[in-house]
C-alpha cells in the first residue's frame, strides 16, 4: 500500500493539471513547451483539452478519496 501523503500529493497534482487544462490552457502550453518533443504534441492539447482536463480532475478526486479513506477509516 502507498502512504496517504503520496496519494494526496498525486491527487493535488492531477487536480492542478485538470484545472489548468480547463481554465488556463496557456499555462499548460508553456509548461509542456520543454517536453513537447518527447511526450506530447500540440494537437493533443489544443483539440482534446476538455477531455484531458476532466480526466485529470477525476483522477485527482480518486486519489484524494483514497488518501482520505486510508487516513480516516470507518469505525465498525
Amino acid at each position: 500500500m502507498t502512504s496517504p501523503e503520496f496519494k494526496i500529493a498525486l491527487g493535488l497534482i492531477f487536480f492542478a493539471l485538470g484545472l489548468g487544462y480547463l481554465y488556463r490552457p496557456d499555462i499548460i502550453h508553456r509548461l509542456y513547451a520543454v517536453i513537447r518533443e518527447y511526450l506530447l504534441n500540440d494537437s493533443l492539447i489544443a483539440l482534446e483539452r476538455r477531455k484531458w482536463g476532466m480526466f485529470f480532475l477525476l483522477v485527482s478526486f480518486l486519489f484524494l478519496y483514497l488518501a482520505y479513506s486510508q487516513m480516516y477509516p470507518l469505525q465498525p
